[in-house]
């Protein structure tokens, strides 16, 4: 097992990197493939926690103070080296103490493109390894360094595992962590580690009785192979942890059961291999090998993934505060000042707007610009002017990662001060039931500063507050008028009982939008059903009722399979009907007292009050049935998948959406068109 190196956590948010320059600017040492801990996962809220080359560092989110909470200084890196070469030469004398027994150079050795196919497959599965947080890179390196001491005779088969480790670290830059004298270390290391404790293994296995090469083993054969396989692990793991503790790593933490013996799993692969290459012929070598390489590509593919997903969650978790944070704005100034201060908690940004789509007057009200941390004078711009306008007109964000390398047409289309040059650009629509209210803007100097993953994040912040946006536009619109109207009145003294009449017209006007707009705010405008806001407001007030007078409340999700098909085959007209169509069937086939809503693009809710889950069950099961044998609109078949579960004593409502959410992607995975309903610890699958 090799060391974990320094960067298998990926930073997933661009106040990370401020974090980075910070502790770099104040010469601790640390590199741009830092892992950084952001605060929504366990760490002080007003810190970020870096672990850089040569110590753990906390950087204060307010003042940019940086502060060493272990390890080392730059000053200390140089002392680190001379432990760690200090190290490295009581292994290299060890080495060639234990190799004098039997030179390398005086057995039998395989042919040349045999001992390279060796090296390369141990390079590859290095490279390729399972990238474990907290554990560092899990390989499948047992596997030919088994099968080499099973096949060849044991000092030959310890300089075929150690000449790969000479050279990893000088093919891999991550694991060198940027730096060719770290790499030299970690070489010379690796290289005496892997002939030391393939020397120490072997002899075991041979004064154990093992036979080399293994032609036809037994179930003694198997045991001393076992053994062998916990030797390796053994004196692998010692001098790991050994070169941990010269680095200055916290060995505690890194020393559990799993780091430890994790590789030791892929011992009987090893063998198996060598009994395929001692035994089979060319053909099934080949097919057993490419099986191998498969198998660490294909694993190697699955925990990137799983990674990438963590990563999109947690960014979105990290967006999720937005309505919370404009929460009691009722003026779109205020609104717009509390969103750019979330905004700037998230990412960082040289300048910064937030502007209200004016269709009739076919203008831009920027409510606030920041520039360098400058407010601008309120202003109004045109609709058509600069790339703002190109994003109201698509209604899709633009993203410009490198404003050098951006296309002409978006550069002449932009609108910059006189000898401004942005490095990049993000602007990204503020939209509601379709249409476009505003936008939201961010730009930084340094180019590359924005990704797809900040795209993501501004986007989910948009959408998250786009309801209080339109509420705050309305009520700031309805609250000029009232001023105006007051002004009036103290104006048209003579005419009180006519401004009265007026003033008691306009007021019942007031409540007539206050109560249009209420309707608004919790109607999905397409389905008609409850939209998420009065889903949101309904399972909170459930879960009360349930928890007080200790009735049952089961809580389902439902998604249109493949709806994505739909629309790129008959258009978002024909996605739109089968929306309202199957909107139409949820609303009739369940009760006046369970609650159905839309709470997001094919994505249904429903709320059963008092309803146990098989009930609940049932009733999904008989929608879902009814849904699939017939055509909710003419030419399309459209399935459904949900998950359903019951609600708790004491649960919160985060966590049955959660519980509920992972059962319908359960469903996704199981195949679609079916219910999945699930009591911990057991599930239970309708189709």
């Amino acid at each position: 097992m090799l060391q974990p190196t320094a960067d298998h956590a990926k930073e997933p948010l661009a106040t990370a990197r401020e974090a980075f320059a910070q502790a770099m600017a104040g010469g601790y040492g640390i590199a741009a493939d830092t892992i950084t801990v952001p605060p929504w996962k366990g760490t002080p809220r007003n810190a970020y926690i870096c672990h850089g080359k040569t110590g753990i560092f906390r950087v204060a989110r307010d003042t940019g103070g940086v502060e060493l909470q272990s390890g080392e200084s730059n000053g200390g890196m140089g002392s680190k080296h001379l432990r760690l070469w200090a190290y490295n030469a009581v292994l290299v004398a060890l080495t060639v103490a234990l190799a004098s027994r039997a030179w390398p150079w005086q057995a039998d050795w395989p042919p040349w493109p045999v001992v390279l196919g060796f090296a390369l497959f141990q390079l590859f599965v290095w490279q390729y390894g399972f990238l474990v947080p907290s554990m560092g890179m899990t390989s499948m390196e047992r596997v030919p360094q088994v099968a080499a001491l099973l096949l060849f005779p044991v000092e030959v088969a310890a300089c075929v595992n150690a000449l790969p480790a000479l050279v990893f670290p000088f093919i891999s830059r991550r694991y060198r962590q940027d730096s060719l004298a770290f790499g030299a270390i970690r070489a010379v290391h690796n290289a005496c580690m892997i002939a030391v404790m393939c020397l120490v293994g072997g002899w075991a296995y041979a004064a154990l009785g093992g036979r080399v090469p293994l032609l036809a083993p037994d179930w003694y054969d198997l045991l001393r192979v076992l053994v062998l396989a916990l030797v390796l692990q053994v004196v692998n793991s010692g001098m790991i942890l050994a070169f941990l503790k010269l680095d200055g790593r916290d060995v505690r933490r890194l020393a559990t059961w799993n780091y430890l013996l994790s590789d030791t799993l892929f011992a009987p692969i090893g063998m198996l291999a060598a009994l395929i290459c001692e035994n089979g012929n060319a053909v099934t070598s080949g097919l057993f090998l490419a099986f191998l390489l498969l198998t660490v590509v294909s694993m190697h593919k699955l925990v990137e993934s799983r990674r990438q997903v963590q990563d999109r969650v947690a960014m979105l978790d990290a967006a999720s505060g937005a309505r919370l944070a404009v929460h009691g704005a009722r003026r779109m100034d205020q609104l717009a000042e509390r969103l750019v201060d979330h905004i700037g908690a998230v990412m960082p940004f040289r300048i910064a707007f937030v502007a209200a789509l004016d269709t009739g007057r076919g203008e831009f009200d920027v409510l606030l610009e920041l520039i360098e941390g400058r407010r601008t004078p309120r202003m109004r711009r045109s609709m058509g002017e600069g790339l703002t306008g190109q994003v109201v007109r698509s209604g899709e964000p633009l993203l410009i990662e490198r404003w050098g390398q951006a296309p002409e047409a978006l550069r002449a289309a932009a609108v910059l001060a006189p000898g401004e040059r942005p490095g990049s650009i993000l602007i990204v629509p503020i939209r509601q039931g379709g249409m476009v209210l505003g936008v939201v803007s961010v730009q930084h100097d340094q180019p590359g500063r924005y990704g797809d993953a900040d795209r993501h994040v501004l986007q989910a912040i948009a959408d998250d507050i786009a309801p209080a946006f339109a509420d705050a536009r309305t009520f700031q619109e309805l609250d000029d008028y009232r001023l105006r109207l007051e002004t009036l009145v103290t104006e048209r003294t003579a005419a009180l009982e006519c401004v009265a009449n007026e003033r008691e017209a306009l007021l019942a006007q007031l409540k007539c939008k206050s109560e249009l707009l209420e309707r608004q705010s919790r109607e999905d405008a397409l389905t008609g059903l409850a939209n998420r806001r009065h889903f949101d407001e309904r399972i909170v007030a459930e879960i009360a009722q349930a928890s007080r007078h200790g009735t049952a409340l089961s809580l389902a999700l439902i998604d249109i399979d493949h709806f994505k098909r739909i629309n790129d085959a008959g258009g978002h007209a024909q996605g739109d009907a089968v929306l309202a169509t199957l909107a139409a069937a949820l609303r009739t086939h369940f009760r006046g007292g369970d609650l159905v809503a839309r709470i997001g693009g094919e994505e249904f809710a429903v709320l059963l009050p008092q309803t146990r889950l098989q009930d609940a069950c049932d009733k999904l099961e008989a929608i879902r049935v009814q849904i699939a044998e017939r055509e909710l609109v003419p030419g399309w078949l459209v399935t459904i998948s949900a998950g359903v579960a019951q609600w708790r004593l004491g649960e919160h409502r985060d966590a049955l959406l959660r519980r509920v959410d992972g059962l319908l992607y359960a469903a996704k995975d199981d195949g679609r068109n079916r219910v999945m309903a699930g009591i911990d610890p057991e599930q239970t699958t309708l189709s």
